[in-house]
């Protein structure tokens, strides 16, 4: 279990192959731990390229036509301001970066300093800091949030965004940086260690959050390497990382051609002493079911329904890899609390599947594309008919929505590590 904390938990979610899981994963769990726990708020940091996330909660992801803007970024872009977006975010953990190092400039005319973020959030020579700089050298992480529930109903009340709205934030006007050689140089692709000190302070104003947040939940690019994902990992308290069967995928989490490896990328910031998260559950999405019953797979993964056969099998020999790495010291300390697990006991290898993993139900295709498309997550869906902006209309049953909803309840408290998100699953009668 993951110690228990008297502010926000952090959870970063993350994983080197689009297409996981990842950001629907995170959307739901976000909505839901707001709806059960209404006496509390939870921040939802959107750090990934494509600012998904935030177009899910400002109103889904329809869009007009190939190439237009999905409806959810597009009141992004009309509800906000850089200054209050994630990049505005970013721009100001620079400047108080900086501030704490001692050398950001008092004078206007001073040259700027490149950023490893890009041209726009150059640190140094800023007559006055960005926008939620306390005292220069902290960061108020409120400053940045926007109350999704404002622009769309769906979404509860007491969760909050610090929104991303795709190139409008993250595009090369902003992220522009050149290398020695005059070669324009991808956001994802930048390395180094300029971030740090921007992680630092990140990490802090997290921890200051007011005490009526109860939950930090970031989405992360796709592309681990990336220095928004970095900021992340050095801030969150877990990481939870979906999966799924593909063992082509899976395999990518270990060994990536274009250097984003998740595991890799966890051990090299370890070592450098800059990683603060730690791998708190591996969550196989999109898993097929034969029952509602809750259940362990052979190996010892707990459901809270009943998978298939074949999907228990291929879980649990997933697992049994991830087990296996762990006999290498670095790859042990990446776990939340893998010390009280003793790799020569006899049930080690049960305990750690029971601990380290979870499941997601495959989600109907009519519900899956109404939550997707609409912004509408499974914790508030009812019977009614819903249409899609494609067109497609239709309901689902109250029998299978309180399923999901019920599962969902149960995974969000695993993965908070917290039973305080245990409100009564809303009804599904319209």
């Amino acid at each position: 279990m993951a110690p228990k904390l008297d502010r926000a938990r952090a959870i970063a979610f993350a994983n080197n192959k689009g297409g996981s899981g990842k950001t629907f994963m995170a959307f739901q769990l976000a909505c839901e731990a707001a709806r059960s726990r209404s006496g509390s708020k939870v921040l939802v940091i959107d750090f990934s390229l494509y600012s998904d996330i935030s177009a899910l909660l400002l109103g889904g992801s329809a869009r007009a036509g190939i190439g237009a803007a999905m409806k959810g970024l597009q009141t992004c872009v009309d509800a906000t301001t850089d200054a209050i977006r994630a990049e505005g975010l970013v721009r100001a953990l620079e400047a108080a970066a900086m501030a704490r190092e001692g050398v950001r400039s008092e004078s206007a005319q001073a040259p700027r300093r490149s950023s490893v973020f890009g041209s726009w959030f150059a640190r140094g020579g800023e007559r006055e800091p960005p926008g939620g700089v306390v005292d220069e050298i902290d960061v108020d992480l409120t400053t940045f949030t926007i109350r999704p529930h404002d622009y769309n109903s769906e979404i509860p009340e007491n969760l909050y965004l610090c929104a991303g709205a795709g190139l409008n934030s993250w595009g090369d006007e902003r992220a522009h940086l050149m290398d020695v050689d005059g070669e324009e140089v991808p956001l994802w692709a930048r390395q180094g260690d300029e971030w740090v000190g921007a992680g630092q302070v990140f990490r802090d104003a997290v921890e200051r959050l007011p005490k009526e947040f109860g939950a930090v939940m970031i989405d992360t690019d796709h592309l681990a390497a990336c220095v928004l994902t970095k900021l992340a990992f050095s801030a969150a308290d877990s990481i939870v990382i979906p999966l799924s069967y593909n063992d082509m995928d899976f395999n990518r989490l270990f060994s990536d051609g274009t250097g984003n490896s998740l595991f890799n990328v966890l051990l090299a910031m370890d070592s450098a002493g800059v990683l603060k998260a730690r791998i708190r559950k591996l969550m196989f999405t999109r898993v097929g079911a034969t029952a509602n019953t809750p259940i362990q797979s052979p190996g010892g993964i707990a459901s809270p329904f009943t998978p298939t056969k074949t999907s228990m099998a291929q879980m649990d020999d997933m697992a049994r890899q991830i087990w296996s790495v762990c006999n290498a010291p670095a790859y042990r300390n990446l776990f939340s609390g893998i010390e009280d697990i003793e790799p020569t006991e006899a049930n080690a290898v049960r305990t750690f599947m029971n601990e380290y993993f979870g499941t997601l139900k495959l989600m109907p295709e009519l519900a899956s594309l109404i939550s997707t498309m609409n912004g509408i997550p499974v914790c508030n869906m009812t019977t009614r008919t819903y249409t899609a902006a494609n067109g497609l209309s239709g309901n689902t049953s109250a029998a299978v929505l309180n399923s999901l909803k019920s599962e969902l309840s149960t995974s969000t408290r695993d993965v908070m590590d917290d039973d305080r998100y245990n409100a009564p699953i809303s009804s599904s009668e319209k």
